[in-house]
């Protein structure tokens, strides 16, 4: 009788390797699909939200608006005795129709104070890279100090020189 419970021990016990062995396996391969199945719709998905996300702050962020200031800028220098001209064609960039609006409405006041600043500046200045540059941040600090103590924010985002002509 001894002998007969060690053979049902024996057969229990072989019964099981094979399955322990499939129901290992088993697990491993829902596992590893599992992990697969999950890792595709995390990526997926992650860059679905992506792409919504970058749609939705491309909806959030307004579409630029230029407009050109008319007529252009003419600026007289004198160098020595004799005299140099620049002539500036400006346009402003903002977001907003409401923004451009107040640049209508108070452009008597912005050109004349860009008019002030660039012949501030000496004519040496304006001949260069960095001049121009200068120039270019005077006048979006000018109209941006304009914008914000009329309408209460500074509103433009860049000022531009669409051509810019020294003699």
């Amino acid at each position: 009788m001894a002998d007969d419970d060690k053979d049902l021990d024996l057969d229990v016990v072989e019964e099981d390797k094979p399955k322990s062995k499939l129901m290992l396996i088993i697990i491993v391969v829902v596992v590893l699909l599992g992990g697969g199945a999950g890792a595709f719709f995390f990526l997926t998905a992650g860059g679905e939200e992506g792409e919504e996300g970058e749609e939705s702050a491309e909806e959030v962020r307004k579409q630029a608006i230029y407009m050109p200031m008319k007529p252009p800028f003419v600026i007289n220098y004198t160098v020595g005795s004799r005299q140099r001209y620049a002539q500036i064609n400006v346009s402003l960039m903002a977001r907003d129709d409401f923004i451009i609006e107040a640049l209508q409405r108070h452009m008597p006041l912005i050109r004349n104070n860009l008019v002030a600043a660039f012949s501030a500046i000496e004519f040496e200045e304006v001949q260069t890279t960095e001049g121009k540059e200068m120039m270019r941040e005077t006048a979006l600090e000018e109209i941006q100090a304009i914008l914000t103590e009329e309408i209460g924010e500074p509103g433009l985002e860049q000022v531009l020189f669409t051509n810019f002509v020294i003699q």
